[in-house]
């Protein structure tokens, strides 16, 4: 539309860019570090109605990893451990951090603040950030590596659903989902726990989960009404690369991103299951 990202470091009057909303990611969790929730310029305090905290944790120091833009962090493990056993601790941190990726990724996707020269590898540089980059961001970690396996449990989504919604968020984002036959929306620990959102006007958000199916029909993996589902979608970046083979013969090679597979290796990692059954 032609509209600036960023005006000498003031964001411009006409964008508010998700001022002050308050989003919840239901993930595997975050790398605090990452410049993506970092606190925008001129961001104000911490609205009065957040009422969650930061959870210490291991290799996660609130007081470091916690700032204004990321404001909440809390992680929930007695489901799948009473479903699992013991969290492995050589492949998993007992803590909002995240090992497998996949959180940080949608958090970032979500409500990531504006990086100025991201990049690959210096490939595809330019201005990165999410869709609403002046939000508020609040982690609940309920999916954890299992086996190099995103695995969720219910009855850990179902703690985080209480907390969240008792902490103030203002919209829930989960990109989790099971693979059809699905269950009755009255069995479906995540149908109830958006539609409790819904009943207190706190929108939630879903991966269709289309990417792992398509182009079959029928194969969406939230459908709840109450909710909102959102597909993935494709890109037409090409990214040229110069290779040079024996000192002295060179390709110039140009990989076309297939954001379908792309996305169903992320989406992917993190299958959601309940009690007995994976």
């Amino acid at each position: 539309m032609g509209l600036t990202l960023n005006n000498g470091g003031v964001t411009p009057r006409q964008l508010a860019y998700g001022s002050d909303v308050i989003v919840g990611i239901f993930d595997t969790g975050i790398w605090p570090e990452s410049p993506s929730f970092s606190e925008e310029h001129g961001m104000g305090p911490i609205p009065s109605s957040w009422k969650g905290k930061c959870v210490r944790g291991e290799n996660f120091d609130p007081a470091i990893a916690c700032n204004r833009k990321l404001i909440g962090a809390r992680y929930y493990l007695t489901g799948l451990e009473h479903q699992l056993g013991p969290l492995n601790s050589d492949s998993e941190y007992r803590s909002p951090r995240d090992w497998v990726g996949h959180g940080t990724h949608t958090a970032s996707t979500a409500v990531g603040s504006i990086v100025h020269n991201a990049n690959y590898y210096g490939i595809g540089q330019g201005t990165a950030r999410g869709g609403a980059p002046r939000a508020r961001v609040a982690i609940y970690k309920t999916c954890w590596n299992n086996n190099n396996v995103g695995t969720c449990s219910e009855a850990d989504v179902m703690a985080a659903f209480d907390d969240a919604l008792r902490d103030g968020v203002h919209l829930i984002s989960a990109s989790f989902g099971r693979a059809p036959p699905l269950a009755p929306f009255f069995k479906s620990q995540a149908d109830i726990g958006s539609f409790h959102a819904m009943q207190l006007g706190v929108t939630v958000v879903f991966s269709a989960g289309n990417e792992n199916s398509a182009p079959n029909p029928s194969l969406v993996q939230n459908v709840s009404p109450w909710s909102i589902s959102v597909a993935a979608s494709s890109i037409d970046r090409t990214f040229p690369t110069k290779i040079v083979l024996d000192a002295n013969l060179t390709f110039m090679v140009t990989s076309m991103l297939n954001p379908l597979v792309e996305e169903r290796e992320k989406e992917s990692a993190v299958a959601f299951s309940s009690f007995g059954l994976i």
